[in-house]
Order: C-alpha cells, then structure tokens, then sequence
C-alpha cells in the first residue's frame, strides 16, 4: 500500500499544473474522481520522460515487491 499511496502522490504533482481547479459543484463526486483518474493518465502520457523518472522508479519498486512476496508466499509454503 504504501508504494501505491506514493505513486498516487506522485501522479497527482506531476499533472496538478496541467490540470485546471474544480470550479463547479457537480466536479465533486464518485463519477468526477473517475474522470479526474483518466485526465491524469492522459497527462502523464504526454508528459517527458525526463518528468515520469521518479514515478516510474515508484512503479519498479511496487513491482519489485509484489514479486518479493509472491516468492516469499511460495518458499513459506514449502
């Protein structure tokens, strides 16, 4: 969890100057966040690489460890 949280922090400084503020009251809500989400990933698609370095070392880490435990879950049960 705590590589996601990151990641989520991550993503949100990277795409907050590219994004524009709430500005009316139906921008809040459980079908706004869902659209926030997909603006997001389409700003961080177009974003240089050179700007995506750290959330990708994020992304590694979160893959590295998911692997980690899978092995540690296999060897445990042996």
């Amino acid at each position: 969890m705590f590589f996601g949280f990151w990641e989520d922090r991550l993503k949100r400084q990277l795409t907050d100057s590219a994004m524009k503020p709430l500005v009316w009251v139906s921008d809040v809500g459980i079908m706004h966040d869902l659209k926030e989400r997909m603006r997001r990933e389409r700003v961080l698609r177009h974003l240089p690489k050179q700007a995506l370095f750290k959330f990708r070392m994020v992304v590694v880490f979160k893959l590295l460890f998911v692997a980690i435990l899978i092995a540690e879950v296999i060897i445990l049960q042996r």
